[in-house]
């Protein structure tokens, strides 16, 4: 993984059961930019520059580093190699809400200030959407499937949906699902805040507030997540080291509109992954919301899980980690189910910042305060996201 608390496991997870807040002014930013939110949850270089150099990454572009290192990482924490010496037959799913943004951008301020002949010749590929799944396949030797997924904030939900799926299905033994977002560009983090989407509040360890009564908005971040996946037989065959066991997965649409969240999609999508995983909603021991700290996908998100939990959303601990790392838009449901297995890992389930009054419309039973020791069997993860895409993914504990 990649994020502003870390990359690599041990960090990140202390952090997060910490409390630390990853989120801090955006760095490239003028001292004096007309910006009103200038707080984002921002990589530091020299972590990026040192993960990069670990794993032979050269990519020149941010956005593909990510994507790579998290990649290359998921790999060697599986037992693959990374060297690029052998080809490996996994698929590779690769989801990101921004592409390489930054590049595209920079590309067409070139063009209107210098003209067509100070386009570097590279433009068109660097450029391309599927680019961090091309240079990923190339550099690892993946010679599976190749693609890339765009669907907002649940991309990463999605790009691990479908490579279970093609392992569930018998299309492949092995995969590689990721995401990788940066949107902290000047010209697409203005973008952002001209939506009006960001808090407002000018505290940034304060800002992001999921499901408060105070809460006003998203603070935005960058990061990366990789995951392998492959069937029972291959990792038992090869006597791979199993986190957990992904067993259910649902996808939706609302088909209603382009930013305000519909429940009755929301919905079909946790009980098709629960039908999935062939258990019923009080099986579940943790839910990982989505929880973007906006006033009404908050609520839409709390009144899903009471349809679909019904008295069991008393009981079912739930918790969101933007707080501290902000929404990573493509790469936030990826890094958010980090969190989710480490709870299956740890047996312990890190409590929400910043939650200090929960919002009375979000009636559920939130981690607040200190970690919660408990030993749940099977973790949920939403995602939710502008376009109407909706995701949910059921994992069990790993018990051979």
């Amino acid at each position: 993984m990649a994020t502003a608390l870390g990359f690599d496991l041990d960090t990140f997870w202390s952090h997060l059961v910490a409390g630390t807040c990853g989120i801090s002014r955006v760095p490239h930013l003028p001292a004096d930019s007309p910006l009103p939110v200038p707080y984002a949850g921002c990589i530091p270089d020299a972590e990026l520059d040192a993960a990069a150099k670990r794993l032979g990454v050269d990519d020149p572009d941010r956005a593909n580093q990510l994507a790579l290192i998290a990649i290359g990482a998921a790999l060697a924490n599986a037992g693959w190699p990374t060297d690029g010496q052998a080809d490996l037959p996994h698929d590779l799913i690769l989801g990101t809400g921004h592409g390489n943004g930054a590049f595209t951008n920079e590309a067409v301020k070139t063009f209107h200030e210098a003209g067509y002949r100070k386009l570097r010749p590279t433009t068109v590929v660097r450029s391309m959407f599927n680019r961090p799944a091309n240079v990923s396949s190339i550099r690892y030797r993946l010679t599976g499937s190749s693609f890339v997924v765009s669907c907002a904030c649940a991309t990463g939900s999605i790009a691990l949906g479908d490579a279970f799926l093609r392992i569930r299905f018998g299309l492949s033994e092995q995969a590689v699902a990721a995401c990788a977002d940066h949107g902290l560009d000047l010209p697409t983090f203005s973008a952002w805040n001209r939506l009006g989407v960001f808090s407002k509040i000018p505290d940034p360890a304060r800002a992001s507030r999921p499901f408060d009564v105070k809460r006003d908005g998203l603070i935005m971040g960058e990061g990366a997540a990789g995951f392998v996946l492959e069937s029972l037989e291959s990792a038992q065959a090869r006597g791979a080291r199993i986190l957990a066991e992904v067993v259910g997965y649902g996808s939706t649409c609302d088909a209603r509109h382009i930013v305000v969240p519909d429940s009755a999609q929301q919905v079909r999508a946790i009980r098709q992954a629960l039908a999935m995983a062939g258990i019923t909603p009080d099986q579940l021991g943790y839910i990982n919301a989505h929880g973007t700290g906006t006033d009404i996908a908050d609520v839409v998100e709390a009144a899903t899980l009471r349809t679909v939990l019904g008295e069991a959303a008393d009981r079912i601990p739930v918790t969101n980690t933007k707080a501290q790392l902000g929404h990573l838009m493509g790469a936030t449901a990826g890094v958010e189910t980090v969190t989710s297995l480490l709870v299956l890992q740890h047996g312990l389930i890190p409590p929400c910042q910043n939650l200090d009054e929960p919002d009375p419309r979000c009636p559920l039973r939130f981690v607040r305060g200190e970690p919660l020791a408990t030993q749940p069997e099977y973790v949920l993860k939403n995602s939710f996201a502008f376009g109407g895409t909706n995701c949910a993914l059921v994992f069990r504990r790993w018990a051979p």
